[in-house]
C-alpha cells in the first residue's frame, strides 16, 4: 500500500480530501520503533509530526520529583506530537514505544511549508490537531478526576 492510501487508512487524515494528502505525502516516511525506544524527548527540537499505525505510545511528562510520570497511552489510529505546530516548536512531553511501533512520521518543516503554500492543507492540519489537542485534554481531565475525584 503506498503512504497516500496509507494516510487515508488513518483517522488523522481519513476526512481530508485526496489532494491534501497527496500533498501531505510528500512530506512522508515510515518509521519502525523498538520497544522503549523513544519518539521524542521533551525541551528537545519538535520536527516530526507522528500518526501510528500499529503498536503503542506512551505519553510521559519529566520532573524532578516525580521522573518520568505516564500521563496517557496511545495505539493504533492516534497522533503524537503537536508541539511541532506552534513556536518554539520544542516538545513538551516525552514519548516512548511500550512496544515496537510503526509510525508514518511527517516532516515538521515540510508540513509547516505545505500549509503556508495552500490554505486547504493548512486548514485539515489545523482541524486535525484541535481534535487531537482536545482529546488530550479530556484524557488529562479524566485523569485528575480520577485521581482527586
Amino acid at each position: 500500500m503506498d503512504i497516500p492510501e496509507r494516510l487515508a487508512r488513518h483517522p488523522f487524515c481519513a476526512d481530508m480530501m485526496p489532494a491534501v494528502r497527496e500533498r501531505l505525502a510528500a512530506c512522508v516516511h515510515e518509521v519502525r520503533f523498538g520497544e522503549n525506544e523513544y519518539l521524542l524527548r521533551q525541551n528537545a527540537p519538535a520536527k516530526t509530526f507522528y500518526l501510528i499505525e500499529a503498536g503503542q505510545v506512551e505519553i510521559k511528562i519529566a520532573g524532578a520529583a516525580t521522573g518520568h510520570a505516564p500521563l496517557e497511552t496511545l495505539s493504533a489510529g492516534e497522533a503524537v506530537g503537536w508541539s511541532w505546530f506552534l513556536p518554539p516548536h520544542r516538545w513538551h512531553f516525552d514519548a516512548v514505544a511500550r512496544v515496537p511501533t510503526q509510525v508514518l512520521a511527517l516532516d515538521a518543516a515540510c508540513l509547516r511549508s505545505a500549509m503556508d503554500a495552500d490554505s486547504a492543507v493548512g486548514y485539515a492540519i489545523t482541524r486535525g490537531l484541535l481534535a487531537v489537542v482536545a482529546q488530550r485534554l479530556k484524557a488529562t481531565r479524566m485523569q485528575l478526576s480520577d485521581l482527586y475525584g
